[in-house]
């Protein structure tokens, strides 16, 4: 009864904070002009030139309608899907409010061995089958309470992100010959964690540490998720999620789902794993039998999966013979990799740098083994760069001034000489870029608004391009390199998987030089006689050469855990980058083609991945044939312009993240251009609550706000007031009955002014407020005057009161590293001037400035911020509120002039990745230093009418003790904490009590 109790105030939180409603990744360009394909089953909403592609995904879905909830025994209702073409992004979501898929269509150049398109709507349906499945039993009934965001909220509280994308990644890969799950480089930081450093707690694994790298929830999904279809049936999760469905408010519905579906036959389990790995030395039985301490399923599992991988692993790792070679950088104390290395004619390393305690840069070891950083770039579209000659050449990604799904992937060249960076802005996305051998000419694979690709080449020196080569239908292409003036090295990859391809510039004619079917090949780098490329032929991520002259293929190196990034310099030694626990290190061989073991052809098998193609029987084949059969129509974006997807016997605006007593009912429409909330709310201060309603419009490059509120109020209150026989100021208890409305009107424009390493946006907004006080009756109801009550001018009526505000808000914020506590650089400021125009009440004007600064501290990841606020107010009354901050720990500050500054100083102080059971897991203690000081002038008026100057000056300062923690085993990560401080305005200690969610990291 308790656990029940304690999930219905957490169930009534979630509501509160508006978490279930309004998931927006932002809009597309207004000028789009939309169009459908609308079926029984689905709906696929996309921009007219994209017609091709929609068609294709169409097909897709059809054939993924009766296979891809196979294993769940779920067909889903119908869903909706929104394609993004204009975006350079690779990626894609499902969200259930408001229901709906939205897929990024752009190929990424990592993908792995099949149609990026294939592997995306595979993906993102099996979460649209995860989420219906959960619309059953006791969800249901909420569904019909609460719409859908009754599953968002059943779905975020009880199913973890593991087993959300594990779940997903087992499918992509079970009904293809590729997938996730068949990259060596998607098991490989698992492995290594596992064989190097032990198994992590369950807390660690699925929350994250800032002491050691923890893979991603993927990575580990996939092989927990995988592992228990494999061992114990696909039933395990078809019986979990319907426990989870029909016993919403049971907390532990997940946990007791997987627990009991282990406990039928974990014991047979074992004692077959026991005959395939008995002979192993690092078997400890007795341990194994001591899990059933467990009482969480998902501890179970996650114990058995990983003693299975590790028993599994070590046996592996016994068998494979390792290549020599000579490490060129030592592990660092914490996580970092240093990838893509190259060798410049100075004899200087230069490489991709990053890690727990770095932001991506580039870093460069000289000859005396120095470290120097070149300089840190903006936001790769891809792990990977170019150097010849001085010049590094790359491809990262350039936000659109307004809209965030018309970003584009642009290419930047930095001379090292001359530190000049300079970018290269075409209409079409460009990726993979890399120079010709005299640096004159880049060649990169550029990709359109329709998905097609095709192949530029670049005049370096004026940026103009002098040749494209398209693909043809359903083809991509990757990671092209110059072998020679004439000739282009590449990936292609179509429905027959990957081929490495040599291009002739002159007659485009196409040579296949080798193809490995669906097993992953990516990076080829020609040298003399040899092409090098990653592959993963033998289960581990290796370097192989293929001989031009005899098309032979070579295994490189055979490496623990994986090889990559093979750059030949002229004195033939090989340098690339090998993967560890700690992250990938630099690594330096001689090149000896004697020592070279030939490849005859035998690709590795992946057990994992083969047990669920076989169990789940289906795989992907969409009929494409005839195309035309799914039928165009025209989108109106004014005839869908409301969509409602939420209401609830409550008040919650997602919109402004408020909650109240009340009904509600949420829209957001398909594009998210228009959100809204409508309701009642029992607002304090009025008999009958407020009527309310907000609207934000995000379809044009304008956002256009409007909020109105409408509520009675009824009230007492004792003032002073002037009494007209005899003349004198009473003091009268005073009764006031009115109807209060409140019209907010704003435009604001969102200016993304982003570059390289720096967020930036440049937000100015214009807002109006109508207060208008309808039917104002007061009546005086007692005097403390012995007269008795006499007659005044009470206010009665009507009143309105007309608000203008300006703002200009804007910050500049630098890339920062995942264990620094703040920013180290950025610069956020704030401008507002309001006043009152119109209306029957002159409220004068105020005006203030603030501005946030921060710099690095004193050592790595601390941090030093300075803040500075100023307001004035025209005159003396404090009607509008204030804009700016007052000094920590006292009571606001209300002068005619106010000023504040404070200094913080940040630091982590240790990092225990300690679990309190299942209520708490500590991933940081950290501690701030602040001291503020406030000045306030104020003007004072006595009795008599006469006015003083009134001036103060106020200090706080103290400390705050704060850890970054995650609580019930929720994703979202909390920071929790206390403030301890001295204050002059009453000369006292206080304490506040500090928490913050950050849902955007769920």
């Amino acid at each position: 009864m308790i656990r029940r109790l304690a999930f219905l105030v957490y169930f009534v939180l979630v509501f509160a904070s508006g978490y279930s409603q309004y998931f927006i990744t932002g809009q597309d360009p207004a000028s789009i002009k939309w169009k459908q394909i609308n079926t029984k089953e689905f709906q696929i909403i996309f921009p007219q030139e994209s017609e091709n592609k929609a068609r294709y995904v169409a097909a897709l879905f059809e054939d993924l309608l009766h296979k891809g909830g196979k294993s769940l025994n779920r067909v889903p209702k119908k869903f909706s899907v929104v394609l993004h073409t204009h975006s350079a992004n690779s990626n894609g979501l499902v969200a259930w409010a408001p229901k709906r898929m939205e897929l990024y269509t752009t190929s990424a150049q990592n993908n792995d061995a099949q149609i990026w398109l294939d592997h995306l709507a595979t993906h993102e349906f099996r979460h649209v089958v995860q989420m219906d499945k959960i619309e059953q039993g006791f969800t249901r009934v909420l569904n019909y309470v609460f719409g859908q965001q009754a599953t968002a909220v059943v779905v975020g509280l009880y199913l973890p992100p593991w087993f959300m994308e594990g779940d997903a990644v087992c499918l992509e890969t079970s009904m293809s010959e590729s997938g996730r799950g068949r990259l060596p480089e998607f098991e490989q930081e698992l492995r290594a964690q596992l064989l190097e450093k032990g198994e992590f707690s369950y807390d660690k694994a699925v929350n994250g540490s800032y002491n050691d790298y923890v893979t991603d929830r993927y990575k580990l999904g996939y092989h927990l998720v995988g592992k228990a279809r494999s061992n114990y049936g696909d039933k395990i999760w078809d019986n979990t999620l319907t426990n989870v469905a029909r016993h919403p408010l049971g907390i532990v519905s997940f946990s007791n789902g997987i627990k009991k579906s282990l406990s039928e036959s974990r014991k047979q389990i074992k004692i077959e794993l026991q005959k395939k790995y008995g002979k192993a030395e690092d078997v400890d039985w007795e341990k194994v039998q001591g899990a059933k301490k467990y009482s969480d399923g998902k501890l179970l599992l996650y114990f058995d999966t990983m003693q299975e991988l590790l028993w599994e692993w070590k046996k592996q790792d016994a068998e494979t013979d390792k290549s020599a070679y000579q490490l060129v950088s030592d592990r660092e104390k914490y996580f970092t990799s240093k990838r893509i290395p190259h060798v410049t004619e100075q004899g200087d390393l230069i490489y991709l740098k990053h890690g727990l305690s770095d932001a991506l840069c580039f870093e460069k070891l000289d000859v005396k083994e120095k470290t120097t950083k070149v300089l840190v770039p903006g936001y790769l579209s891809n792990i990977d760069y170019d150097y010849r000659n001085g010049f590094l050449v790359w491809a990262e990604s350039k936000q659109n001034i307004r809209w965030e799904h018309a970003d584009r992937s642009i290419l930047v060249t930095y001379d090292i000489k001359s530190n000049e960076r300079k970018t290269h802005n075409y209409k079409k996305s460009l990726f993979a870029p890399s120079f010709k051998l005299d640096a004159s000419e880049i060649v990169a694979v550029a990709s359109d608004q329709k998905g097609d690709n095709s192949l530029v080449i670049i005049d370096h020196k004026t940026g103009l391009i002098k040749q494209r080569i398209a693909a043809g239908k359903n083809e991509y292409f990757q990671t092209p390199q110059f072998m020679d003036d004439e000739n282009i090295v590449l990936i292609v990859l179509n429905d027959k998987g990957k081929q490495i391809v040599k291009l002739n510039l002159k007659s485009e004619e196409r040579e296949e030089l080798l193809s490995s079917g669906y097993a992953n090949m990516s990076r080829p780098v020609p040298y003399g006689d040899y092409l090098y490329f990653n592959a993963s032929f033998t289960g581990i991520d290796n370097i192989f050469a293929l001989d031009l002259n005899t098309k032979k293929v070579y295994q490189v190196t055979s490496s623990r855990f994986g090889a990559r990034d093979a750059h030949v310099n002229a004195d033939k030694n090989m340098y690339y980058s090998d993967y560890t626990s700690d992250g990938y290190l630099l690594a330096k061989a001689v090149i000896d083609t004697e020592e070279w073991k030939e490849w005859k052809g035998d690709y590795n098998q992946y057990p994992l991945a083969e047990q669920l193609s076989n169990q789940l029987g289906e795989k992907l084949n969409a009929d494409t044939t005839n195309l035309d059969r799914f039928e165009v129509r025209n989108y109106s974006k004014l005839a869908n312009l409301f969509s409602f997807h939420s209401w609830a016997p409550m008040f919650v605006d997602g919109i402004d993240g408020k909650a109240d007593v009340g009904v509600s009912v949420a829209s957001q429409n398909k594009l998210s251009t228009l959100l809204t909330t409508v309701g009642y709310k029992k607002e304090e201060g009025f008999d009958n609550g407020q009527f309310y309603a907000n609207f934000s419009y995000r379809g044009w490059f304008p956002v256009i706000d409007s909020k109105i509120t409408v509520g009675e109020q009824r009230y007492q209150f004792w003032t002073r007031q002037d009494r007209i026989e005899p003349e004198q100021k009473d003091t009268i208890l005073l009764k006031r009955s009115l109807t209060l409305w409140n019209w907010e009107n704003s435009i604001s424009f969102p200016f993304n002014l982003s570059s390289g390493q720096y967020n930036r946006k440049l937000i100015p907004k214009v807002t109006y407020l109508m207060t208008r006080f309808d039917n104002i009756k007061s009546t005086a109801l007692a005097t403390t005057n012995p007269l008795g009550l006499g007659e005044y001018n009470l206010l009665q009526g009507d009143i309105t009161r007309q608000v203008m505000e300006y703002q200009l808000f804007g910050y500049n914020i630098a890339k920062t590293a995942p264990r620094d506590v703040q920013y180290q650089w950025a610069q956020i400021f704030e401008l507002n001037y309001r006043d009152t125009p119109w209306g029957d009440r002159d409220l004068g004007n105020t005006w203030s400035a603030e501005g946030h600064l921060y710099f690095p501290g004193l050592r790595r990841h601390h941090g030093i911020k300075f803040y500075g606020g100023y307001q004035y107010r025209s005159l003396n009354d404090i009607l509008y509120s204030n804009m700016i901050k007052s000094p920590r720990g006292m009571s606001d500050l209300y002068g005619k002039q106010i000023a504040t500054i404070g200094a913080d100083y940040a630091m982590p102080l240790f990092y225990p990745d300690w679990n309190l059971g299942p209520l708490a897991y500590f991933k940081r203690i950290k501690m701030n230093a602040f001291v503020d000081y406030g000045y306030e002038k104020r003007y004072l008026e006595n009795e008599e009418g006469d006015i003083f100057p009134f001036k103060s000056d106020y200090f706080s300062g103290g400390i705050e003790l704060r850890s970054d923690l995650h609580v019930l085993r929720f994703s979202a990560p909390l920071d929790l904490g206390v403030r301890l401080g001295y204050e002059n305005q009453t000369n006292s200690l206080f304490a506040n009590f500090l928490i913050s969610f950050n849902l955007a990291a769920y």
